[in-house]
C-alpha cells in the first residue's frame, strides 16, 4: 500500500468531522430531546439529560463556532498524526 499524505489525511479528517459536527449541532437545535435520547442509547444508560443547560437554553452561534473550530483542529491533528505513524510502521517495499 502506498504511503499516506499526512496533510491530505489531516485535512480530510477535519472536513469530515466538521460536517458531522454541523449536522449534530443542527439536530440539537431542531430536536433537542430527540438528540439527547439518541445519544443516551450510545452511552449504556448514562442520563445525558443532566447535561442540558438550565431552562433548555438553545445552542448559540458562538458555541457552535467555538466547537466547530475545536473539532476541526483536533481532527486535523489526529489525522495528520495517524498518517505519519502509519507511514513509520508500514513495511517498506
Amino acid at each position: 500500500m502506498d504511503r499516506l499524505n499526512p496533510w491530505i489525511l489531516g485535512t480530510t479528517a477535519a472536513i469530515t468531522f466538521s460536517i458531522l459536527s454541523t449536522i449534530c449541532a443542527l439536530a440539537v437545535v431542531l430536536f433537542p430531546d430527540g438528540t439527547v435520547g439518541f445519544f443516551n442509547a450510545w452511552f449504556h444508560g448514562l442520563d445525558l439529560t443532566l447535561l442540558k443547560p438550565p431552562g433548555g437554553r438553545p445552542l448559540t452561534l458562538g458555541q457552535f463556532v467555538y466547537g466547530l473550530f475545536g473539532v476541526a483542529v483536533t481532527s486535523f491533528i489526529v489525522g495528520t498524526l495517524f498518517a505519519a505513524v502509519y507511514n513509520l510502521l508500514r513495511p517498506r517495499s
